[in-house]
């Protein structure tokens, strides 16, 4: 399982580039789960960021608090708890997984924006070849 976390500030296009980036993968045929983390209570509504991961094909999609979480699948939707945000990889399967969030966590490689640098798709895949890629 490969797994990509992209931070950065509000409005800097994280959404977009993981949104972008999941479109890519599930044409190319691979699986792809989505993980949101937020610091807004937890629902069981699908909207908002989840909601644009899910209709870009992400399946699973876990919308993530801090201690607690929210699974979507097609099938229906539970909630779960975990101690690290490592531990959400358990719940997935998938070939891809991206993470939007979770900033001060550093288990993952990851890719950081800003308001004054945003990525195209084909930059945020050279990124993912080359921190893939490491040992």
């Amino acid at each position: 399982m490969r797994v990509a976390a992209i931070v950065g500030e509000s409005n800097s296009g994280k959404t977009m580039l993981i949104v972008a980036l999941i479109r890519h993968f599930v044409t190319c045929g691979l699986r792809v789960a989505a993980i949101k983390h937020s610091h807004h209570p937890l629902n069981y509504e699908r909207h908002g960021d989840t909601a644009e991961f899910e209709a870009a094909g992400a399946e699973p999609v876990i919308f993530a608090g801090d201690e607690g979480a929210v699974i979507f699948t097609r099938e229906a939707v539970r909630r779960i708890s975990f101690r690290s945000p490592d531990e959400l990889l358990g719940h997935l399967t998938a070939d891809i997984v991206f993470v939007e969030g979770f900033k001060k966590y550093e288990g993952w490689p990851r890719i950081e924006l800003d308001r004054s640098n945003r990525l195209s798709v084909e930059e945020g895949l050279s990124i993912l070849d080359r921190i893939w890629a490491e040992p």
